[in-house]
């Protein structure tokens, strides 16, 4: 008898915390990391929050949830394309990579970029050369250089040279430090996760393509806006860029020495 009315009671409180509409059971989007754990789950998250515009941090954080448990959230990409080809964005706030094909979104990856001390530049550019299995010249001395196939090369497998300018020496390229990916960490170059570069970036892109890098003040003025909202299911989808839900993460736990 105990042991019924107890099934009974625990039937009852699912259904009403169901029809709750702030409830976490109510409705969960789609992902790829609830049941996995250790780096599996972090990088599950990552690339969740990658695909939503939400910034990488790795960890279920507030913004996180509102898109986890929000069925009416869409995600929101408007553009200016330089080209009707591919071409690339990174979102220096949200370390996010995205490329898109004239105003269609391809793919959104996480990255790490520039740490404190030697931030990524916030430009447009273009990318000047690509490298399969590159060489590494450590940075003019400044580190051990290392040879293509060398375990310790901290350019992955790909690498992706950008023309900035006035800037040099930065591009895009895998890593040996998967676990970074989200962080403020590099020397100023943009480092992707090695399965992502090199199944999706690197194939996809070709010498002289755009490649905008910025925060989103720059990438607004530069006709990008990309965020997500919540939208009344009824109404007729918005034809014109909104302000950008950002929240400030750009704090230390997400730097990495």
């Amino acid at each position: 008898m105990k042991k019924r009315i107890k099934n009974i009671v625990l039937a009852a409180l699912i259904i009403i915390s169901a029809a709750l509409p702030n409830s976490s059971l109510a409705y969960t989007r789609p992902n790829n990391f609830s049941n996995l754990k250790g780096a599996a789950r972090i990088e599950g998250i990552k690339r969740f929050q990658a695909e939503l515009n939400v910034p990488t941090t790795g960890v279920v954080d507030a913004m996180t949830k509102k898109v986890l448990h929000t069925e009416n959230i869409r995600v929101r990409d408007y553009v200016k394309p330089p080209t009707n080809g591919n071409w690339i964005t990174v979102n220096l706030i949200n370390r996010i990579l995205t490329m898109y094909k004239g105003n269609e979104v391809l793919y959104k990856f996480p990255v790490a970029v520039g740490a404190s001390a030697t931030p990524t530049p916030a430009v447009k550019g273009k990318i000047m050369n690509k490298h399969v299995n590159p060489a590494w010249g450590g940075m003019g001395g400044k580190y051990k250089a290392t040879s293509p196939d060398d375990p310790y090369n901290p350019l992955g497998e790909r690498w992706m040279g950008l023309n900035l300018g006035k800037y040099s020496g930065y591009g895009i390229h895998g890593t040996i430090k998967p676990h970074q990916i989200g962080m403020y960490v590099s020397n100023g170059c943009i480092r992707m996760f090695n399965h992502d570069i090199e199944n999706y970036i690197f194939p996809a892109s070709k010498v002289g393509m755009p490649v905008y890098i910025g925060r989103n003040e720059e990438l607004n003025s530069w006709g990008v806006y990309q965020y997500f909202e919540e939208i009344d299911p009824n109404a007729a989808p918005k034809d014109t860029p909104q302000k950008p839900v950002v929240e400030n993460y750009e704090t230390e736990d997400l730097y990495e020495y």
